[in-house]
């Protein structure tokens, strides 16, 4: 267990695996969240900026975020996210994005890492009362977004804080872990063979 906080990857073969789609579905209902207009900006956390109201971030234009290796989940059968964990392995936040390849996904949170200043923090509502997420941008693009819903508006908005400083200084990993199979438990790290490969 590392002292820091870190980001790791996790690539899936398919498009089709239940991991992925619990993560899709679950993204989407922050994001629809945010899209709500029933927000809360933390203040505080860096320069104000407008929340993103453009849809799903992980559809993007042809151009530099491309080149990025971001990828709807639609665009092969190899995919990726990333995840914010922190010292004791509890999940943080997660990637707002659906990545093509691995290089793509920890060339984008290197990025990420230098534009912390620039991040913004937005208390979303959840699919039922009571219930509260965030997500965080960058001018109008969502980038990160909490990985559970929270029972108050006010444990959202200081997980959300916490979040980026965690980001902050995270330790981003050199290897991607891929999801087993159904069935199968644990997840094993690739090589960089298979890394070519796979995602």
């Amino acid at each position: 267990m590392s002292p820091r906080p870190s980001v790791v990857f996790s690539a899936f073969r398919s498009n089709a695996d239940p991991r992925l789609q619990g993560w899709v579905a679950f993204r989407e209902s922050v994001q629809s969240g945010a899209r709500g207009g029933d927000v809360a900006r933390v203040s505080g956390l860096a320069r104000t900026g407008e929340l993103a109201r453009t849809g799903t971030t992980d559809r993007v234009a042809e151009g530099r975020d491309r080149s990025r290796g971001l990828a709807t989940v639609a665009d092969s059968g190899h995919s990726g996210i990333w995840r914010l964990l922190a010292s004791n392995s509890r999940e943080l936040g997660r990637s707002s994005s659906v990545y093509g390849s691995f290089a793509g996904a920890r060339a984008h949170v290197l990025e990420l890492k230098d534009q912390c200043d620039a991040m913004v923090a937005t208390v979303v509502t959840g699919p039922s009362g009571g219930t509260h997420g965030w997500v965080v941008t960058i001018g109008e693009r969502i980038v990160m977004t909490a990985g559970r819903w929270y029972g108050a508006a006010s444990a959202s908005r200081e997980a959300a804080a916490g979040t980026i400083e965690a980001f902050r200084v995270a330790l981003v990993a050199e290897d991607a872990r891929h999801a087993t199979e159904a069935g199968r438990r644990g997840s094993r790290v690739l090589s960089e063979a298979e890394r070519a490969q796979a995602w």
